[in-house]
């Protein structure tokens, strides 16, 4: 696969996961992305500022995950 492939594809993943939970007012999910060169993180928060206006974001909890999380509440 392509790197665009892999990103594609998981990004994919990130529509699935928030569509199967849209009507969970309140839940919190967890996207890790890793800390590397930030690609996947910025097409998630991308994906989030255009697509899920209303979702809110930040960064997960570090002693939980470390760097390279991202924590989106549904709203």
């Amino acid at each position: 696969m392509s790197a665009s492939d892999i990103l594609s594809y998981q990004l994919d993943i990130v529509h699935c996961t928030l569509a199967e939970h849209k009507d969970h007012k309140g839940k919190k999910i967890v996207f890790i992305h890793g800390k590397g060169e930030g690609v996947l993180r910025r097409a998630i928060i991308h994906e989030l500022n255009y697509k899920y206006k209303s979702y809110t974001y930040q960064d997960a909890s570090f002693q939980e995950y470390g760097y390279g999380a991202t924590q989106v509440t549904i709203r």
